[in-house]
């Protein structure tokens, strides 16, 4: 569906991903937080209550929504860094910022990327809010609502007679939270239901919330200048997070809180509903598809994703997908993964020696708070959210469960075979792993020299 016509004008795209929020905001049913401008969002549009990343990383995670194609189809399969496996985008075509800058949009990035080394490279055109060059830094929201003024100011024409993409990426929930935020517990302290209570805890929670509040209020300035500017009904707004909080047992793992996403779209030119909440199964590879198709750019073959128009507009009210599929392989170590979740089941097999869940550097030293066993005592696992929302209880060798476990194992292995997994071929070496045994293999026949 194509909803441009002669009379609309191309709409304006922004894309604001966070780090590390999960759906904590008030929207989502949390009410420890402060978040008035994340309820300001949901009235502007639709929040999506059951939206879900496709890995729990950072950079894998953002490389999925912004190409629409899943980490391991776009070869962003673990972090940049070297320390951490060299990763980088092979598909630097798909980006959406070399999209649309190829269909004749102007392409921005304000505050900082995770998906790739050098943001020119996936078709960016300038960076604000942040150091111009490399991923453009790791600058915070605060500032970004000024930026993005400044930035009309010198190009007046953008936004009216030229459509632009922009890309918002923001730190305040990225551990360490009191960076830029102070503790807030005004309205309480939220206790997460997989972790033990112990006031630790409850300090670090309360810092959590501040850095939400400073994120709020940041979006809150963002907003209040495409207001200024004349151009928000004219904008396509996607805000959301890379992935679930960084806590134990949620980032860096498949079970729910490392996985589940707050998202809000919003496109009143576009005839989409405001104020609604859409109940259906999302996955962020949806994200790519719909947005190509509001602004009338045809649609590549490849995709992962379904586009969410339909939901949007109010066309239909039921999901386009039975299934989201999530995956992990590279984070503060080799870690594969894969699994998938409907409605009612999450199922997740584990492909090599790691026995703990929750691996993770930031974490390692907070294991004590599990309130469930951290040791994996199968590589296969299955959950039934409807009686075990908290995913305390491994039914993967129930005899009650072994049909649905076939049928789930079944699905994951032909997804997998779709989308050309390398997983099905052996173990996934690092680009850093490729580089260094490339380089010993050379010095080795240098051997009898020395």
């Amino acid at each position: 569906m194509n909803i441009q016509t002669e009379q609309t004008p191309r709409p304006n795209v922004v894309v604001m991903i966070s780090h590390d929020t999960g759906r904590f905001v008030s929207p989502y049913g949390y009410t420890t937080v402060n978040t008035p401008h994340f309820e300001r969002l949901a009235e502007w549009g639709t929040t999506f209550d059951c939206c879900f990343c496709t890995t729990p990383l950072c950079g894998p995670a953002r490389a999925a929504l912004v190409t629409g194609l899943t980490p391991h189809q776009n070869g962003m399969n673990g972090l940049p860094s070297d320390m951490l496996g060299g990763w980088d985008l092979v598909r630097k075509d798909r980006h959406l910022a070399q999209v649309l800058k190829t269909s004749g949009y102007r392409t921005v990035l304000c505050g900082f990327e995770h998906e790739t080394r050098d943001l020119f490279s996936v078709g960016f055109e300038e960076a604000i809010n942040g150091t111009g060059s490399g991923s453009n830094g790791g600058a915070n929201i605060g500032g970004a609502g000024a930026e993005i003024q400044a930035w009309f100011d010198r190009n007046p024409e953008i936004g009216k007679k030229q459509p632009f993409y922009m890309q918002i990426g923001s730190h305040e929930t990225h551990r360490i939270w009191t960076k830029s935020a102070e503790p807030y517990e005004a309205k309480g302290i939220w206790k997460a239901p997989y972790l033990i209570d112990d006031p630790e805890i409850d300090r670090e929670m309360a810092e959590f919330q501040g850095a939400v509040g400073e994120l709020d209020d940041g979006l809150g300035k963002i907003l209040d200048v495409f207001e200024r500017q004349g151009i928000a009904d004219q904008t396509i707004f996607v805000i959301t997070t890379d992935h679930g909080i960084d806590f134990p047992r949620a980032k860096g793992t498949l079970f729910d809180p490392g996985i589940e996403v707050f998202l809000f779209m919003a496109y009143k030119n576009g005839g989409w509903q405001q104020g609604k909440r859409c109940p259906v199964l999302t996955s962020h590879l949806d994200i790519y598809p719909t947005l190509l198709e509001a602004c009338g750019i045809p649609l590549p073959e490849e995709l992962a994703g379904c586009s969410l128009l339909p939901q949007l507009t109010g066309a239909v009210d039921t999901g386009n997908r039975d299934a989201v599929y999530v995956e992990k392989t590279y984070h503060d170590n080799y870690d594969p993964m894969r699994g998938l979740r409907t409605d009612r089941y999450k199922y997740v097999l584990n492909f090599d020696a790691q026995t703990l869940y929750d691996v993770r550097i930031a974490t390692a030293p907070r294991y004590n708070w599990f309130r469930f066993p951290i040791r994996k005592t199968l590589r296969e696992e299955l959950y039934d959210l409807d009686n075990d929302p908290v995913e305390a209880n491994n039914v993967a060798n129930h005899p009650d469960y072994s049909a649905i476990a076939q049928q789930l194992r079944v699905k994951l292995a032909q997804w997998m075979l779709q989308t050309g997994d390398p997983l099905l071929d052996g173990p996934i070496p690092s680009p850093y792993h490729v580089r260094i045994s490339g380089e010993m293999k050379q010095l080795a026949h240098l051997s009898k020299k020395y």
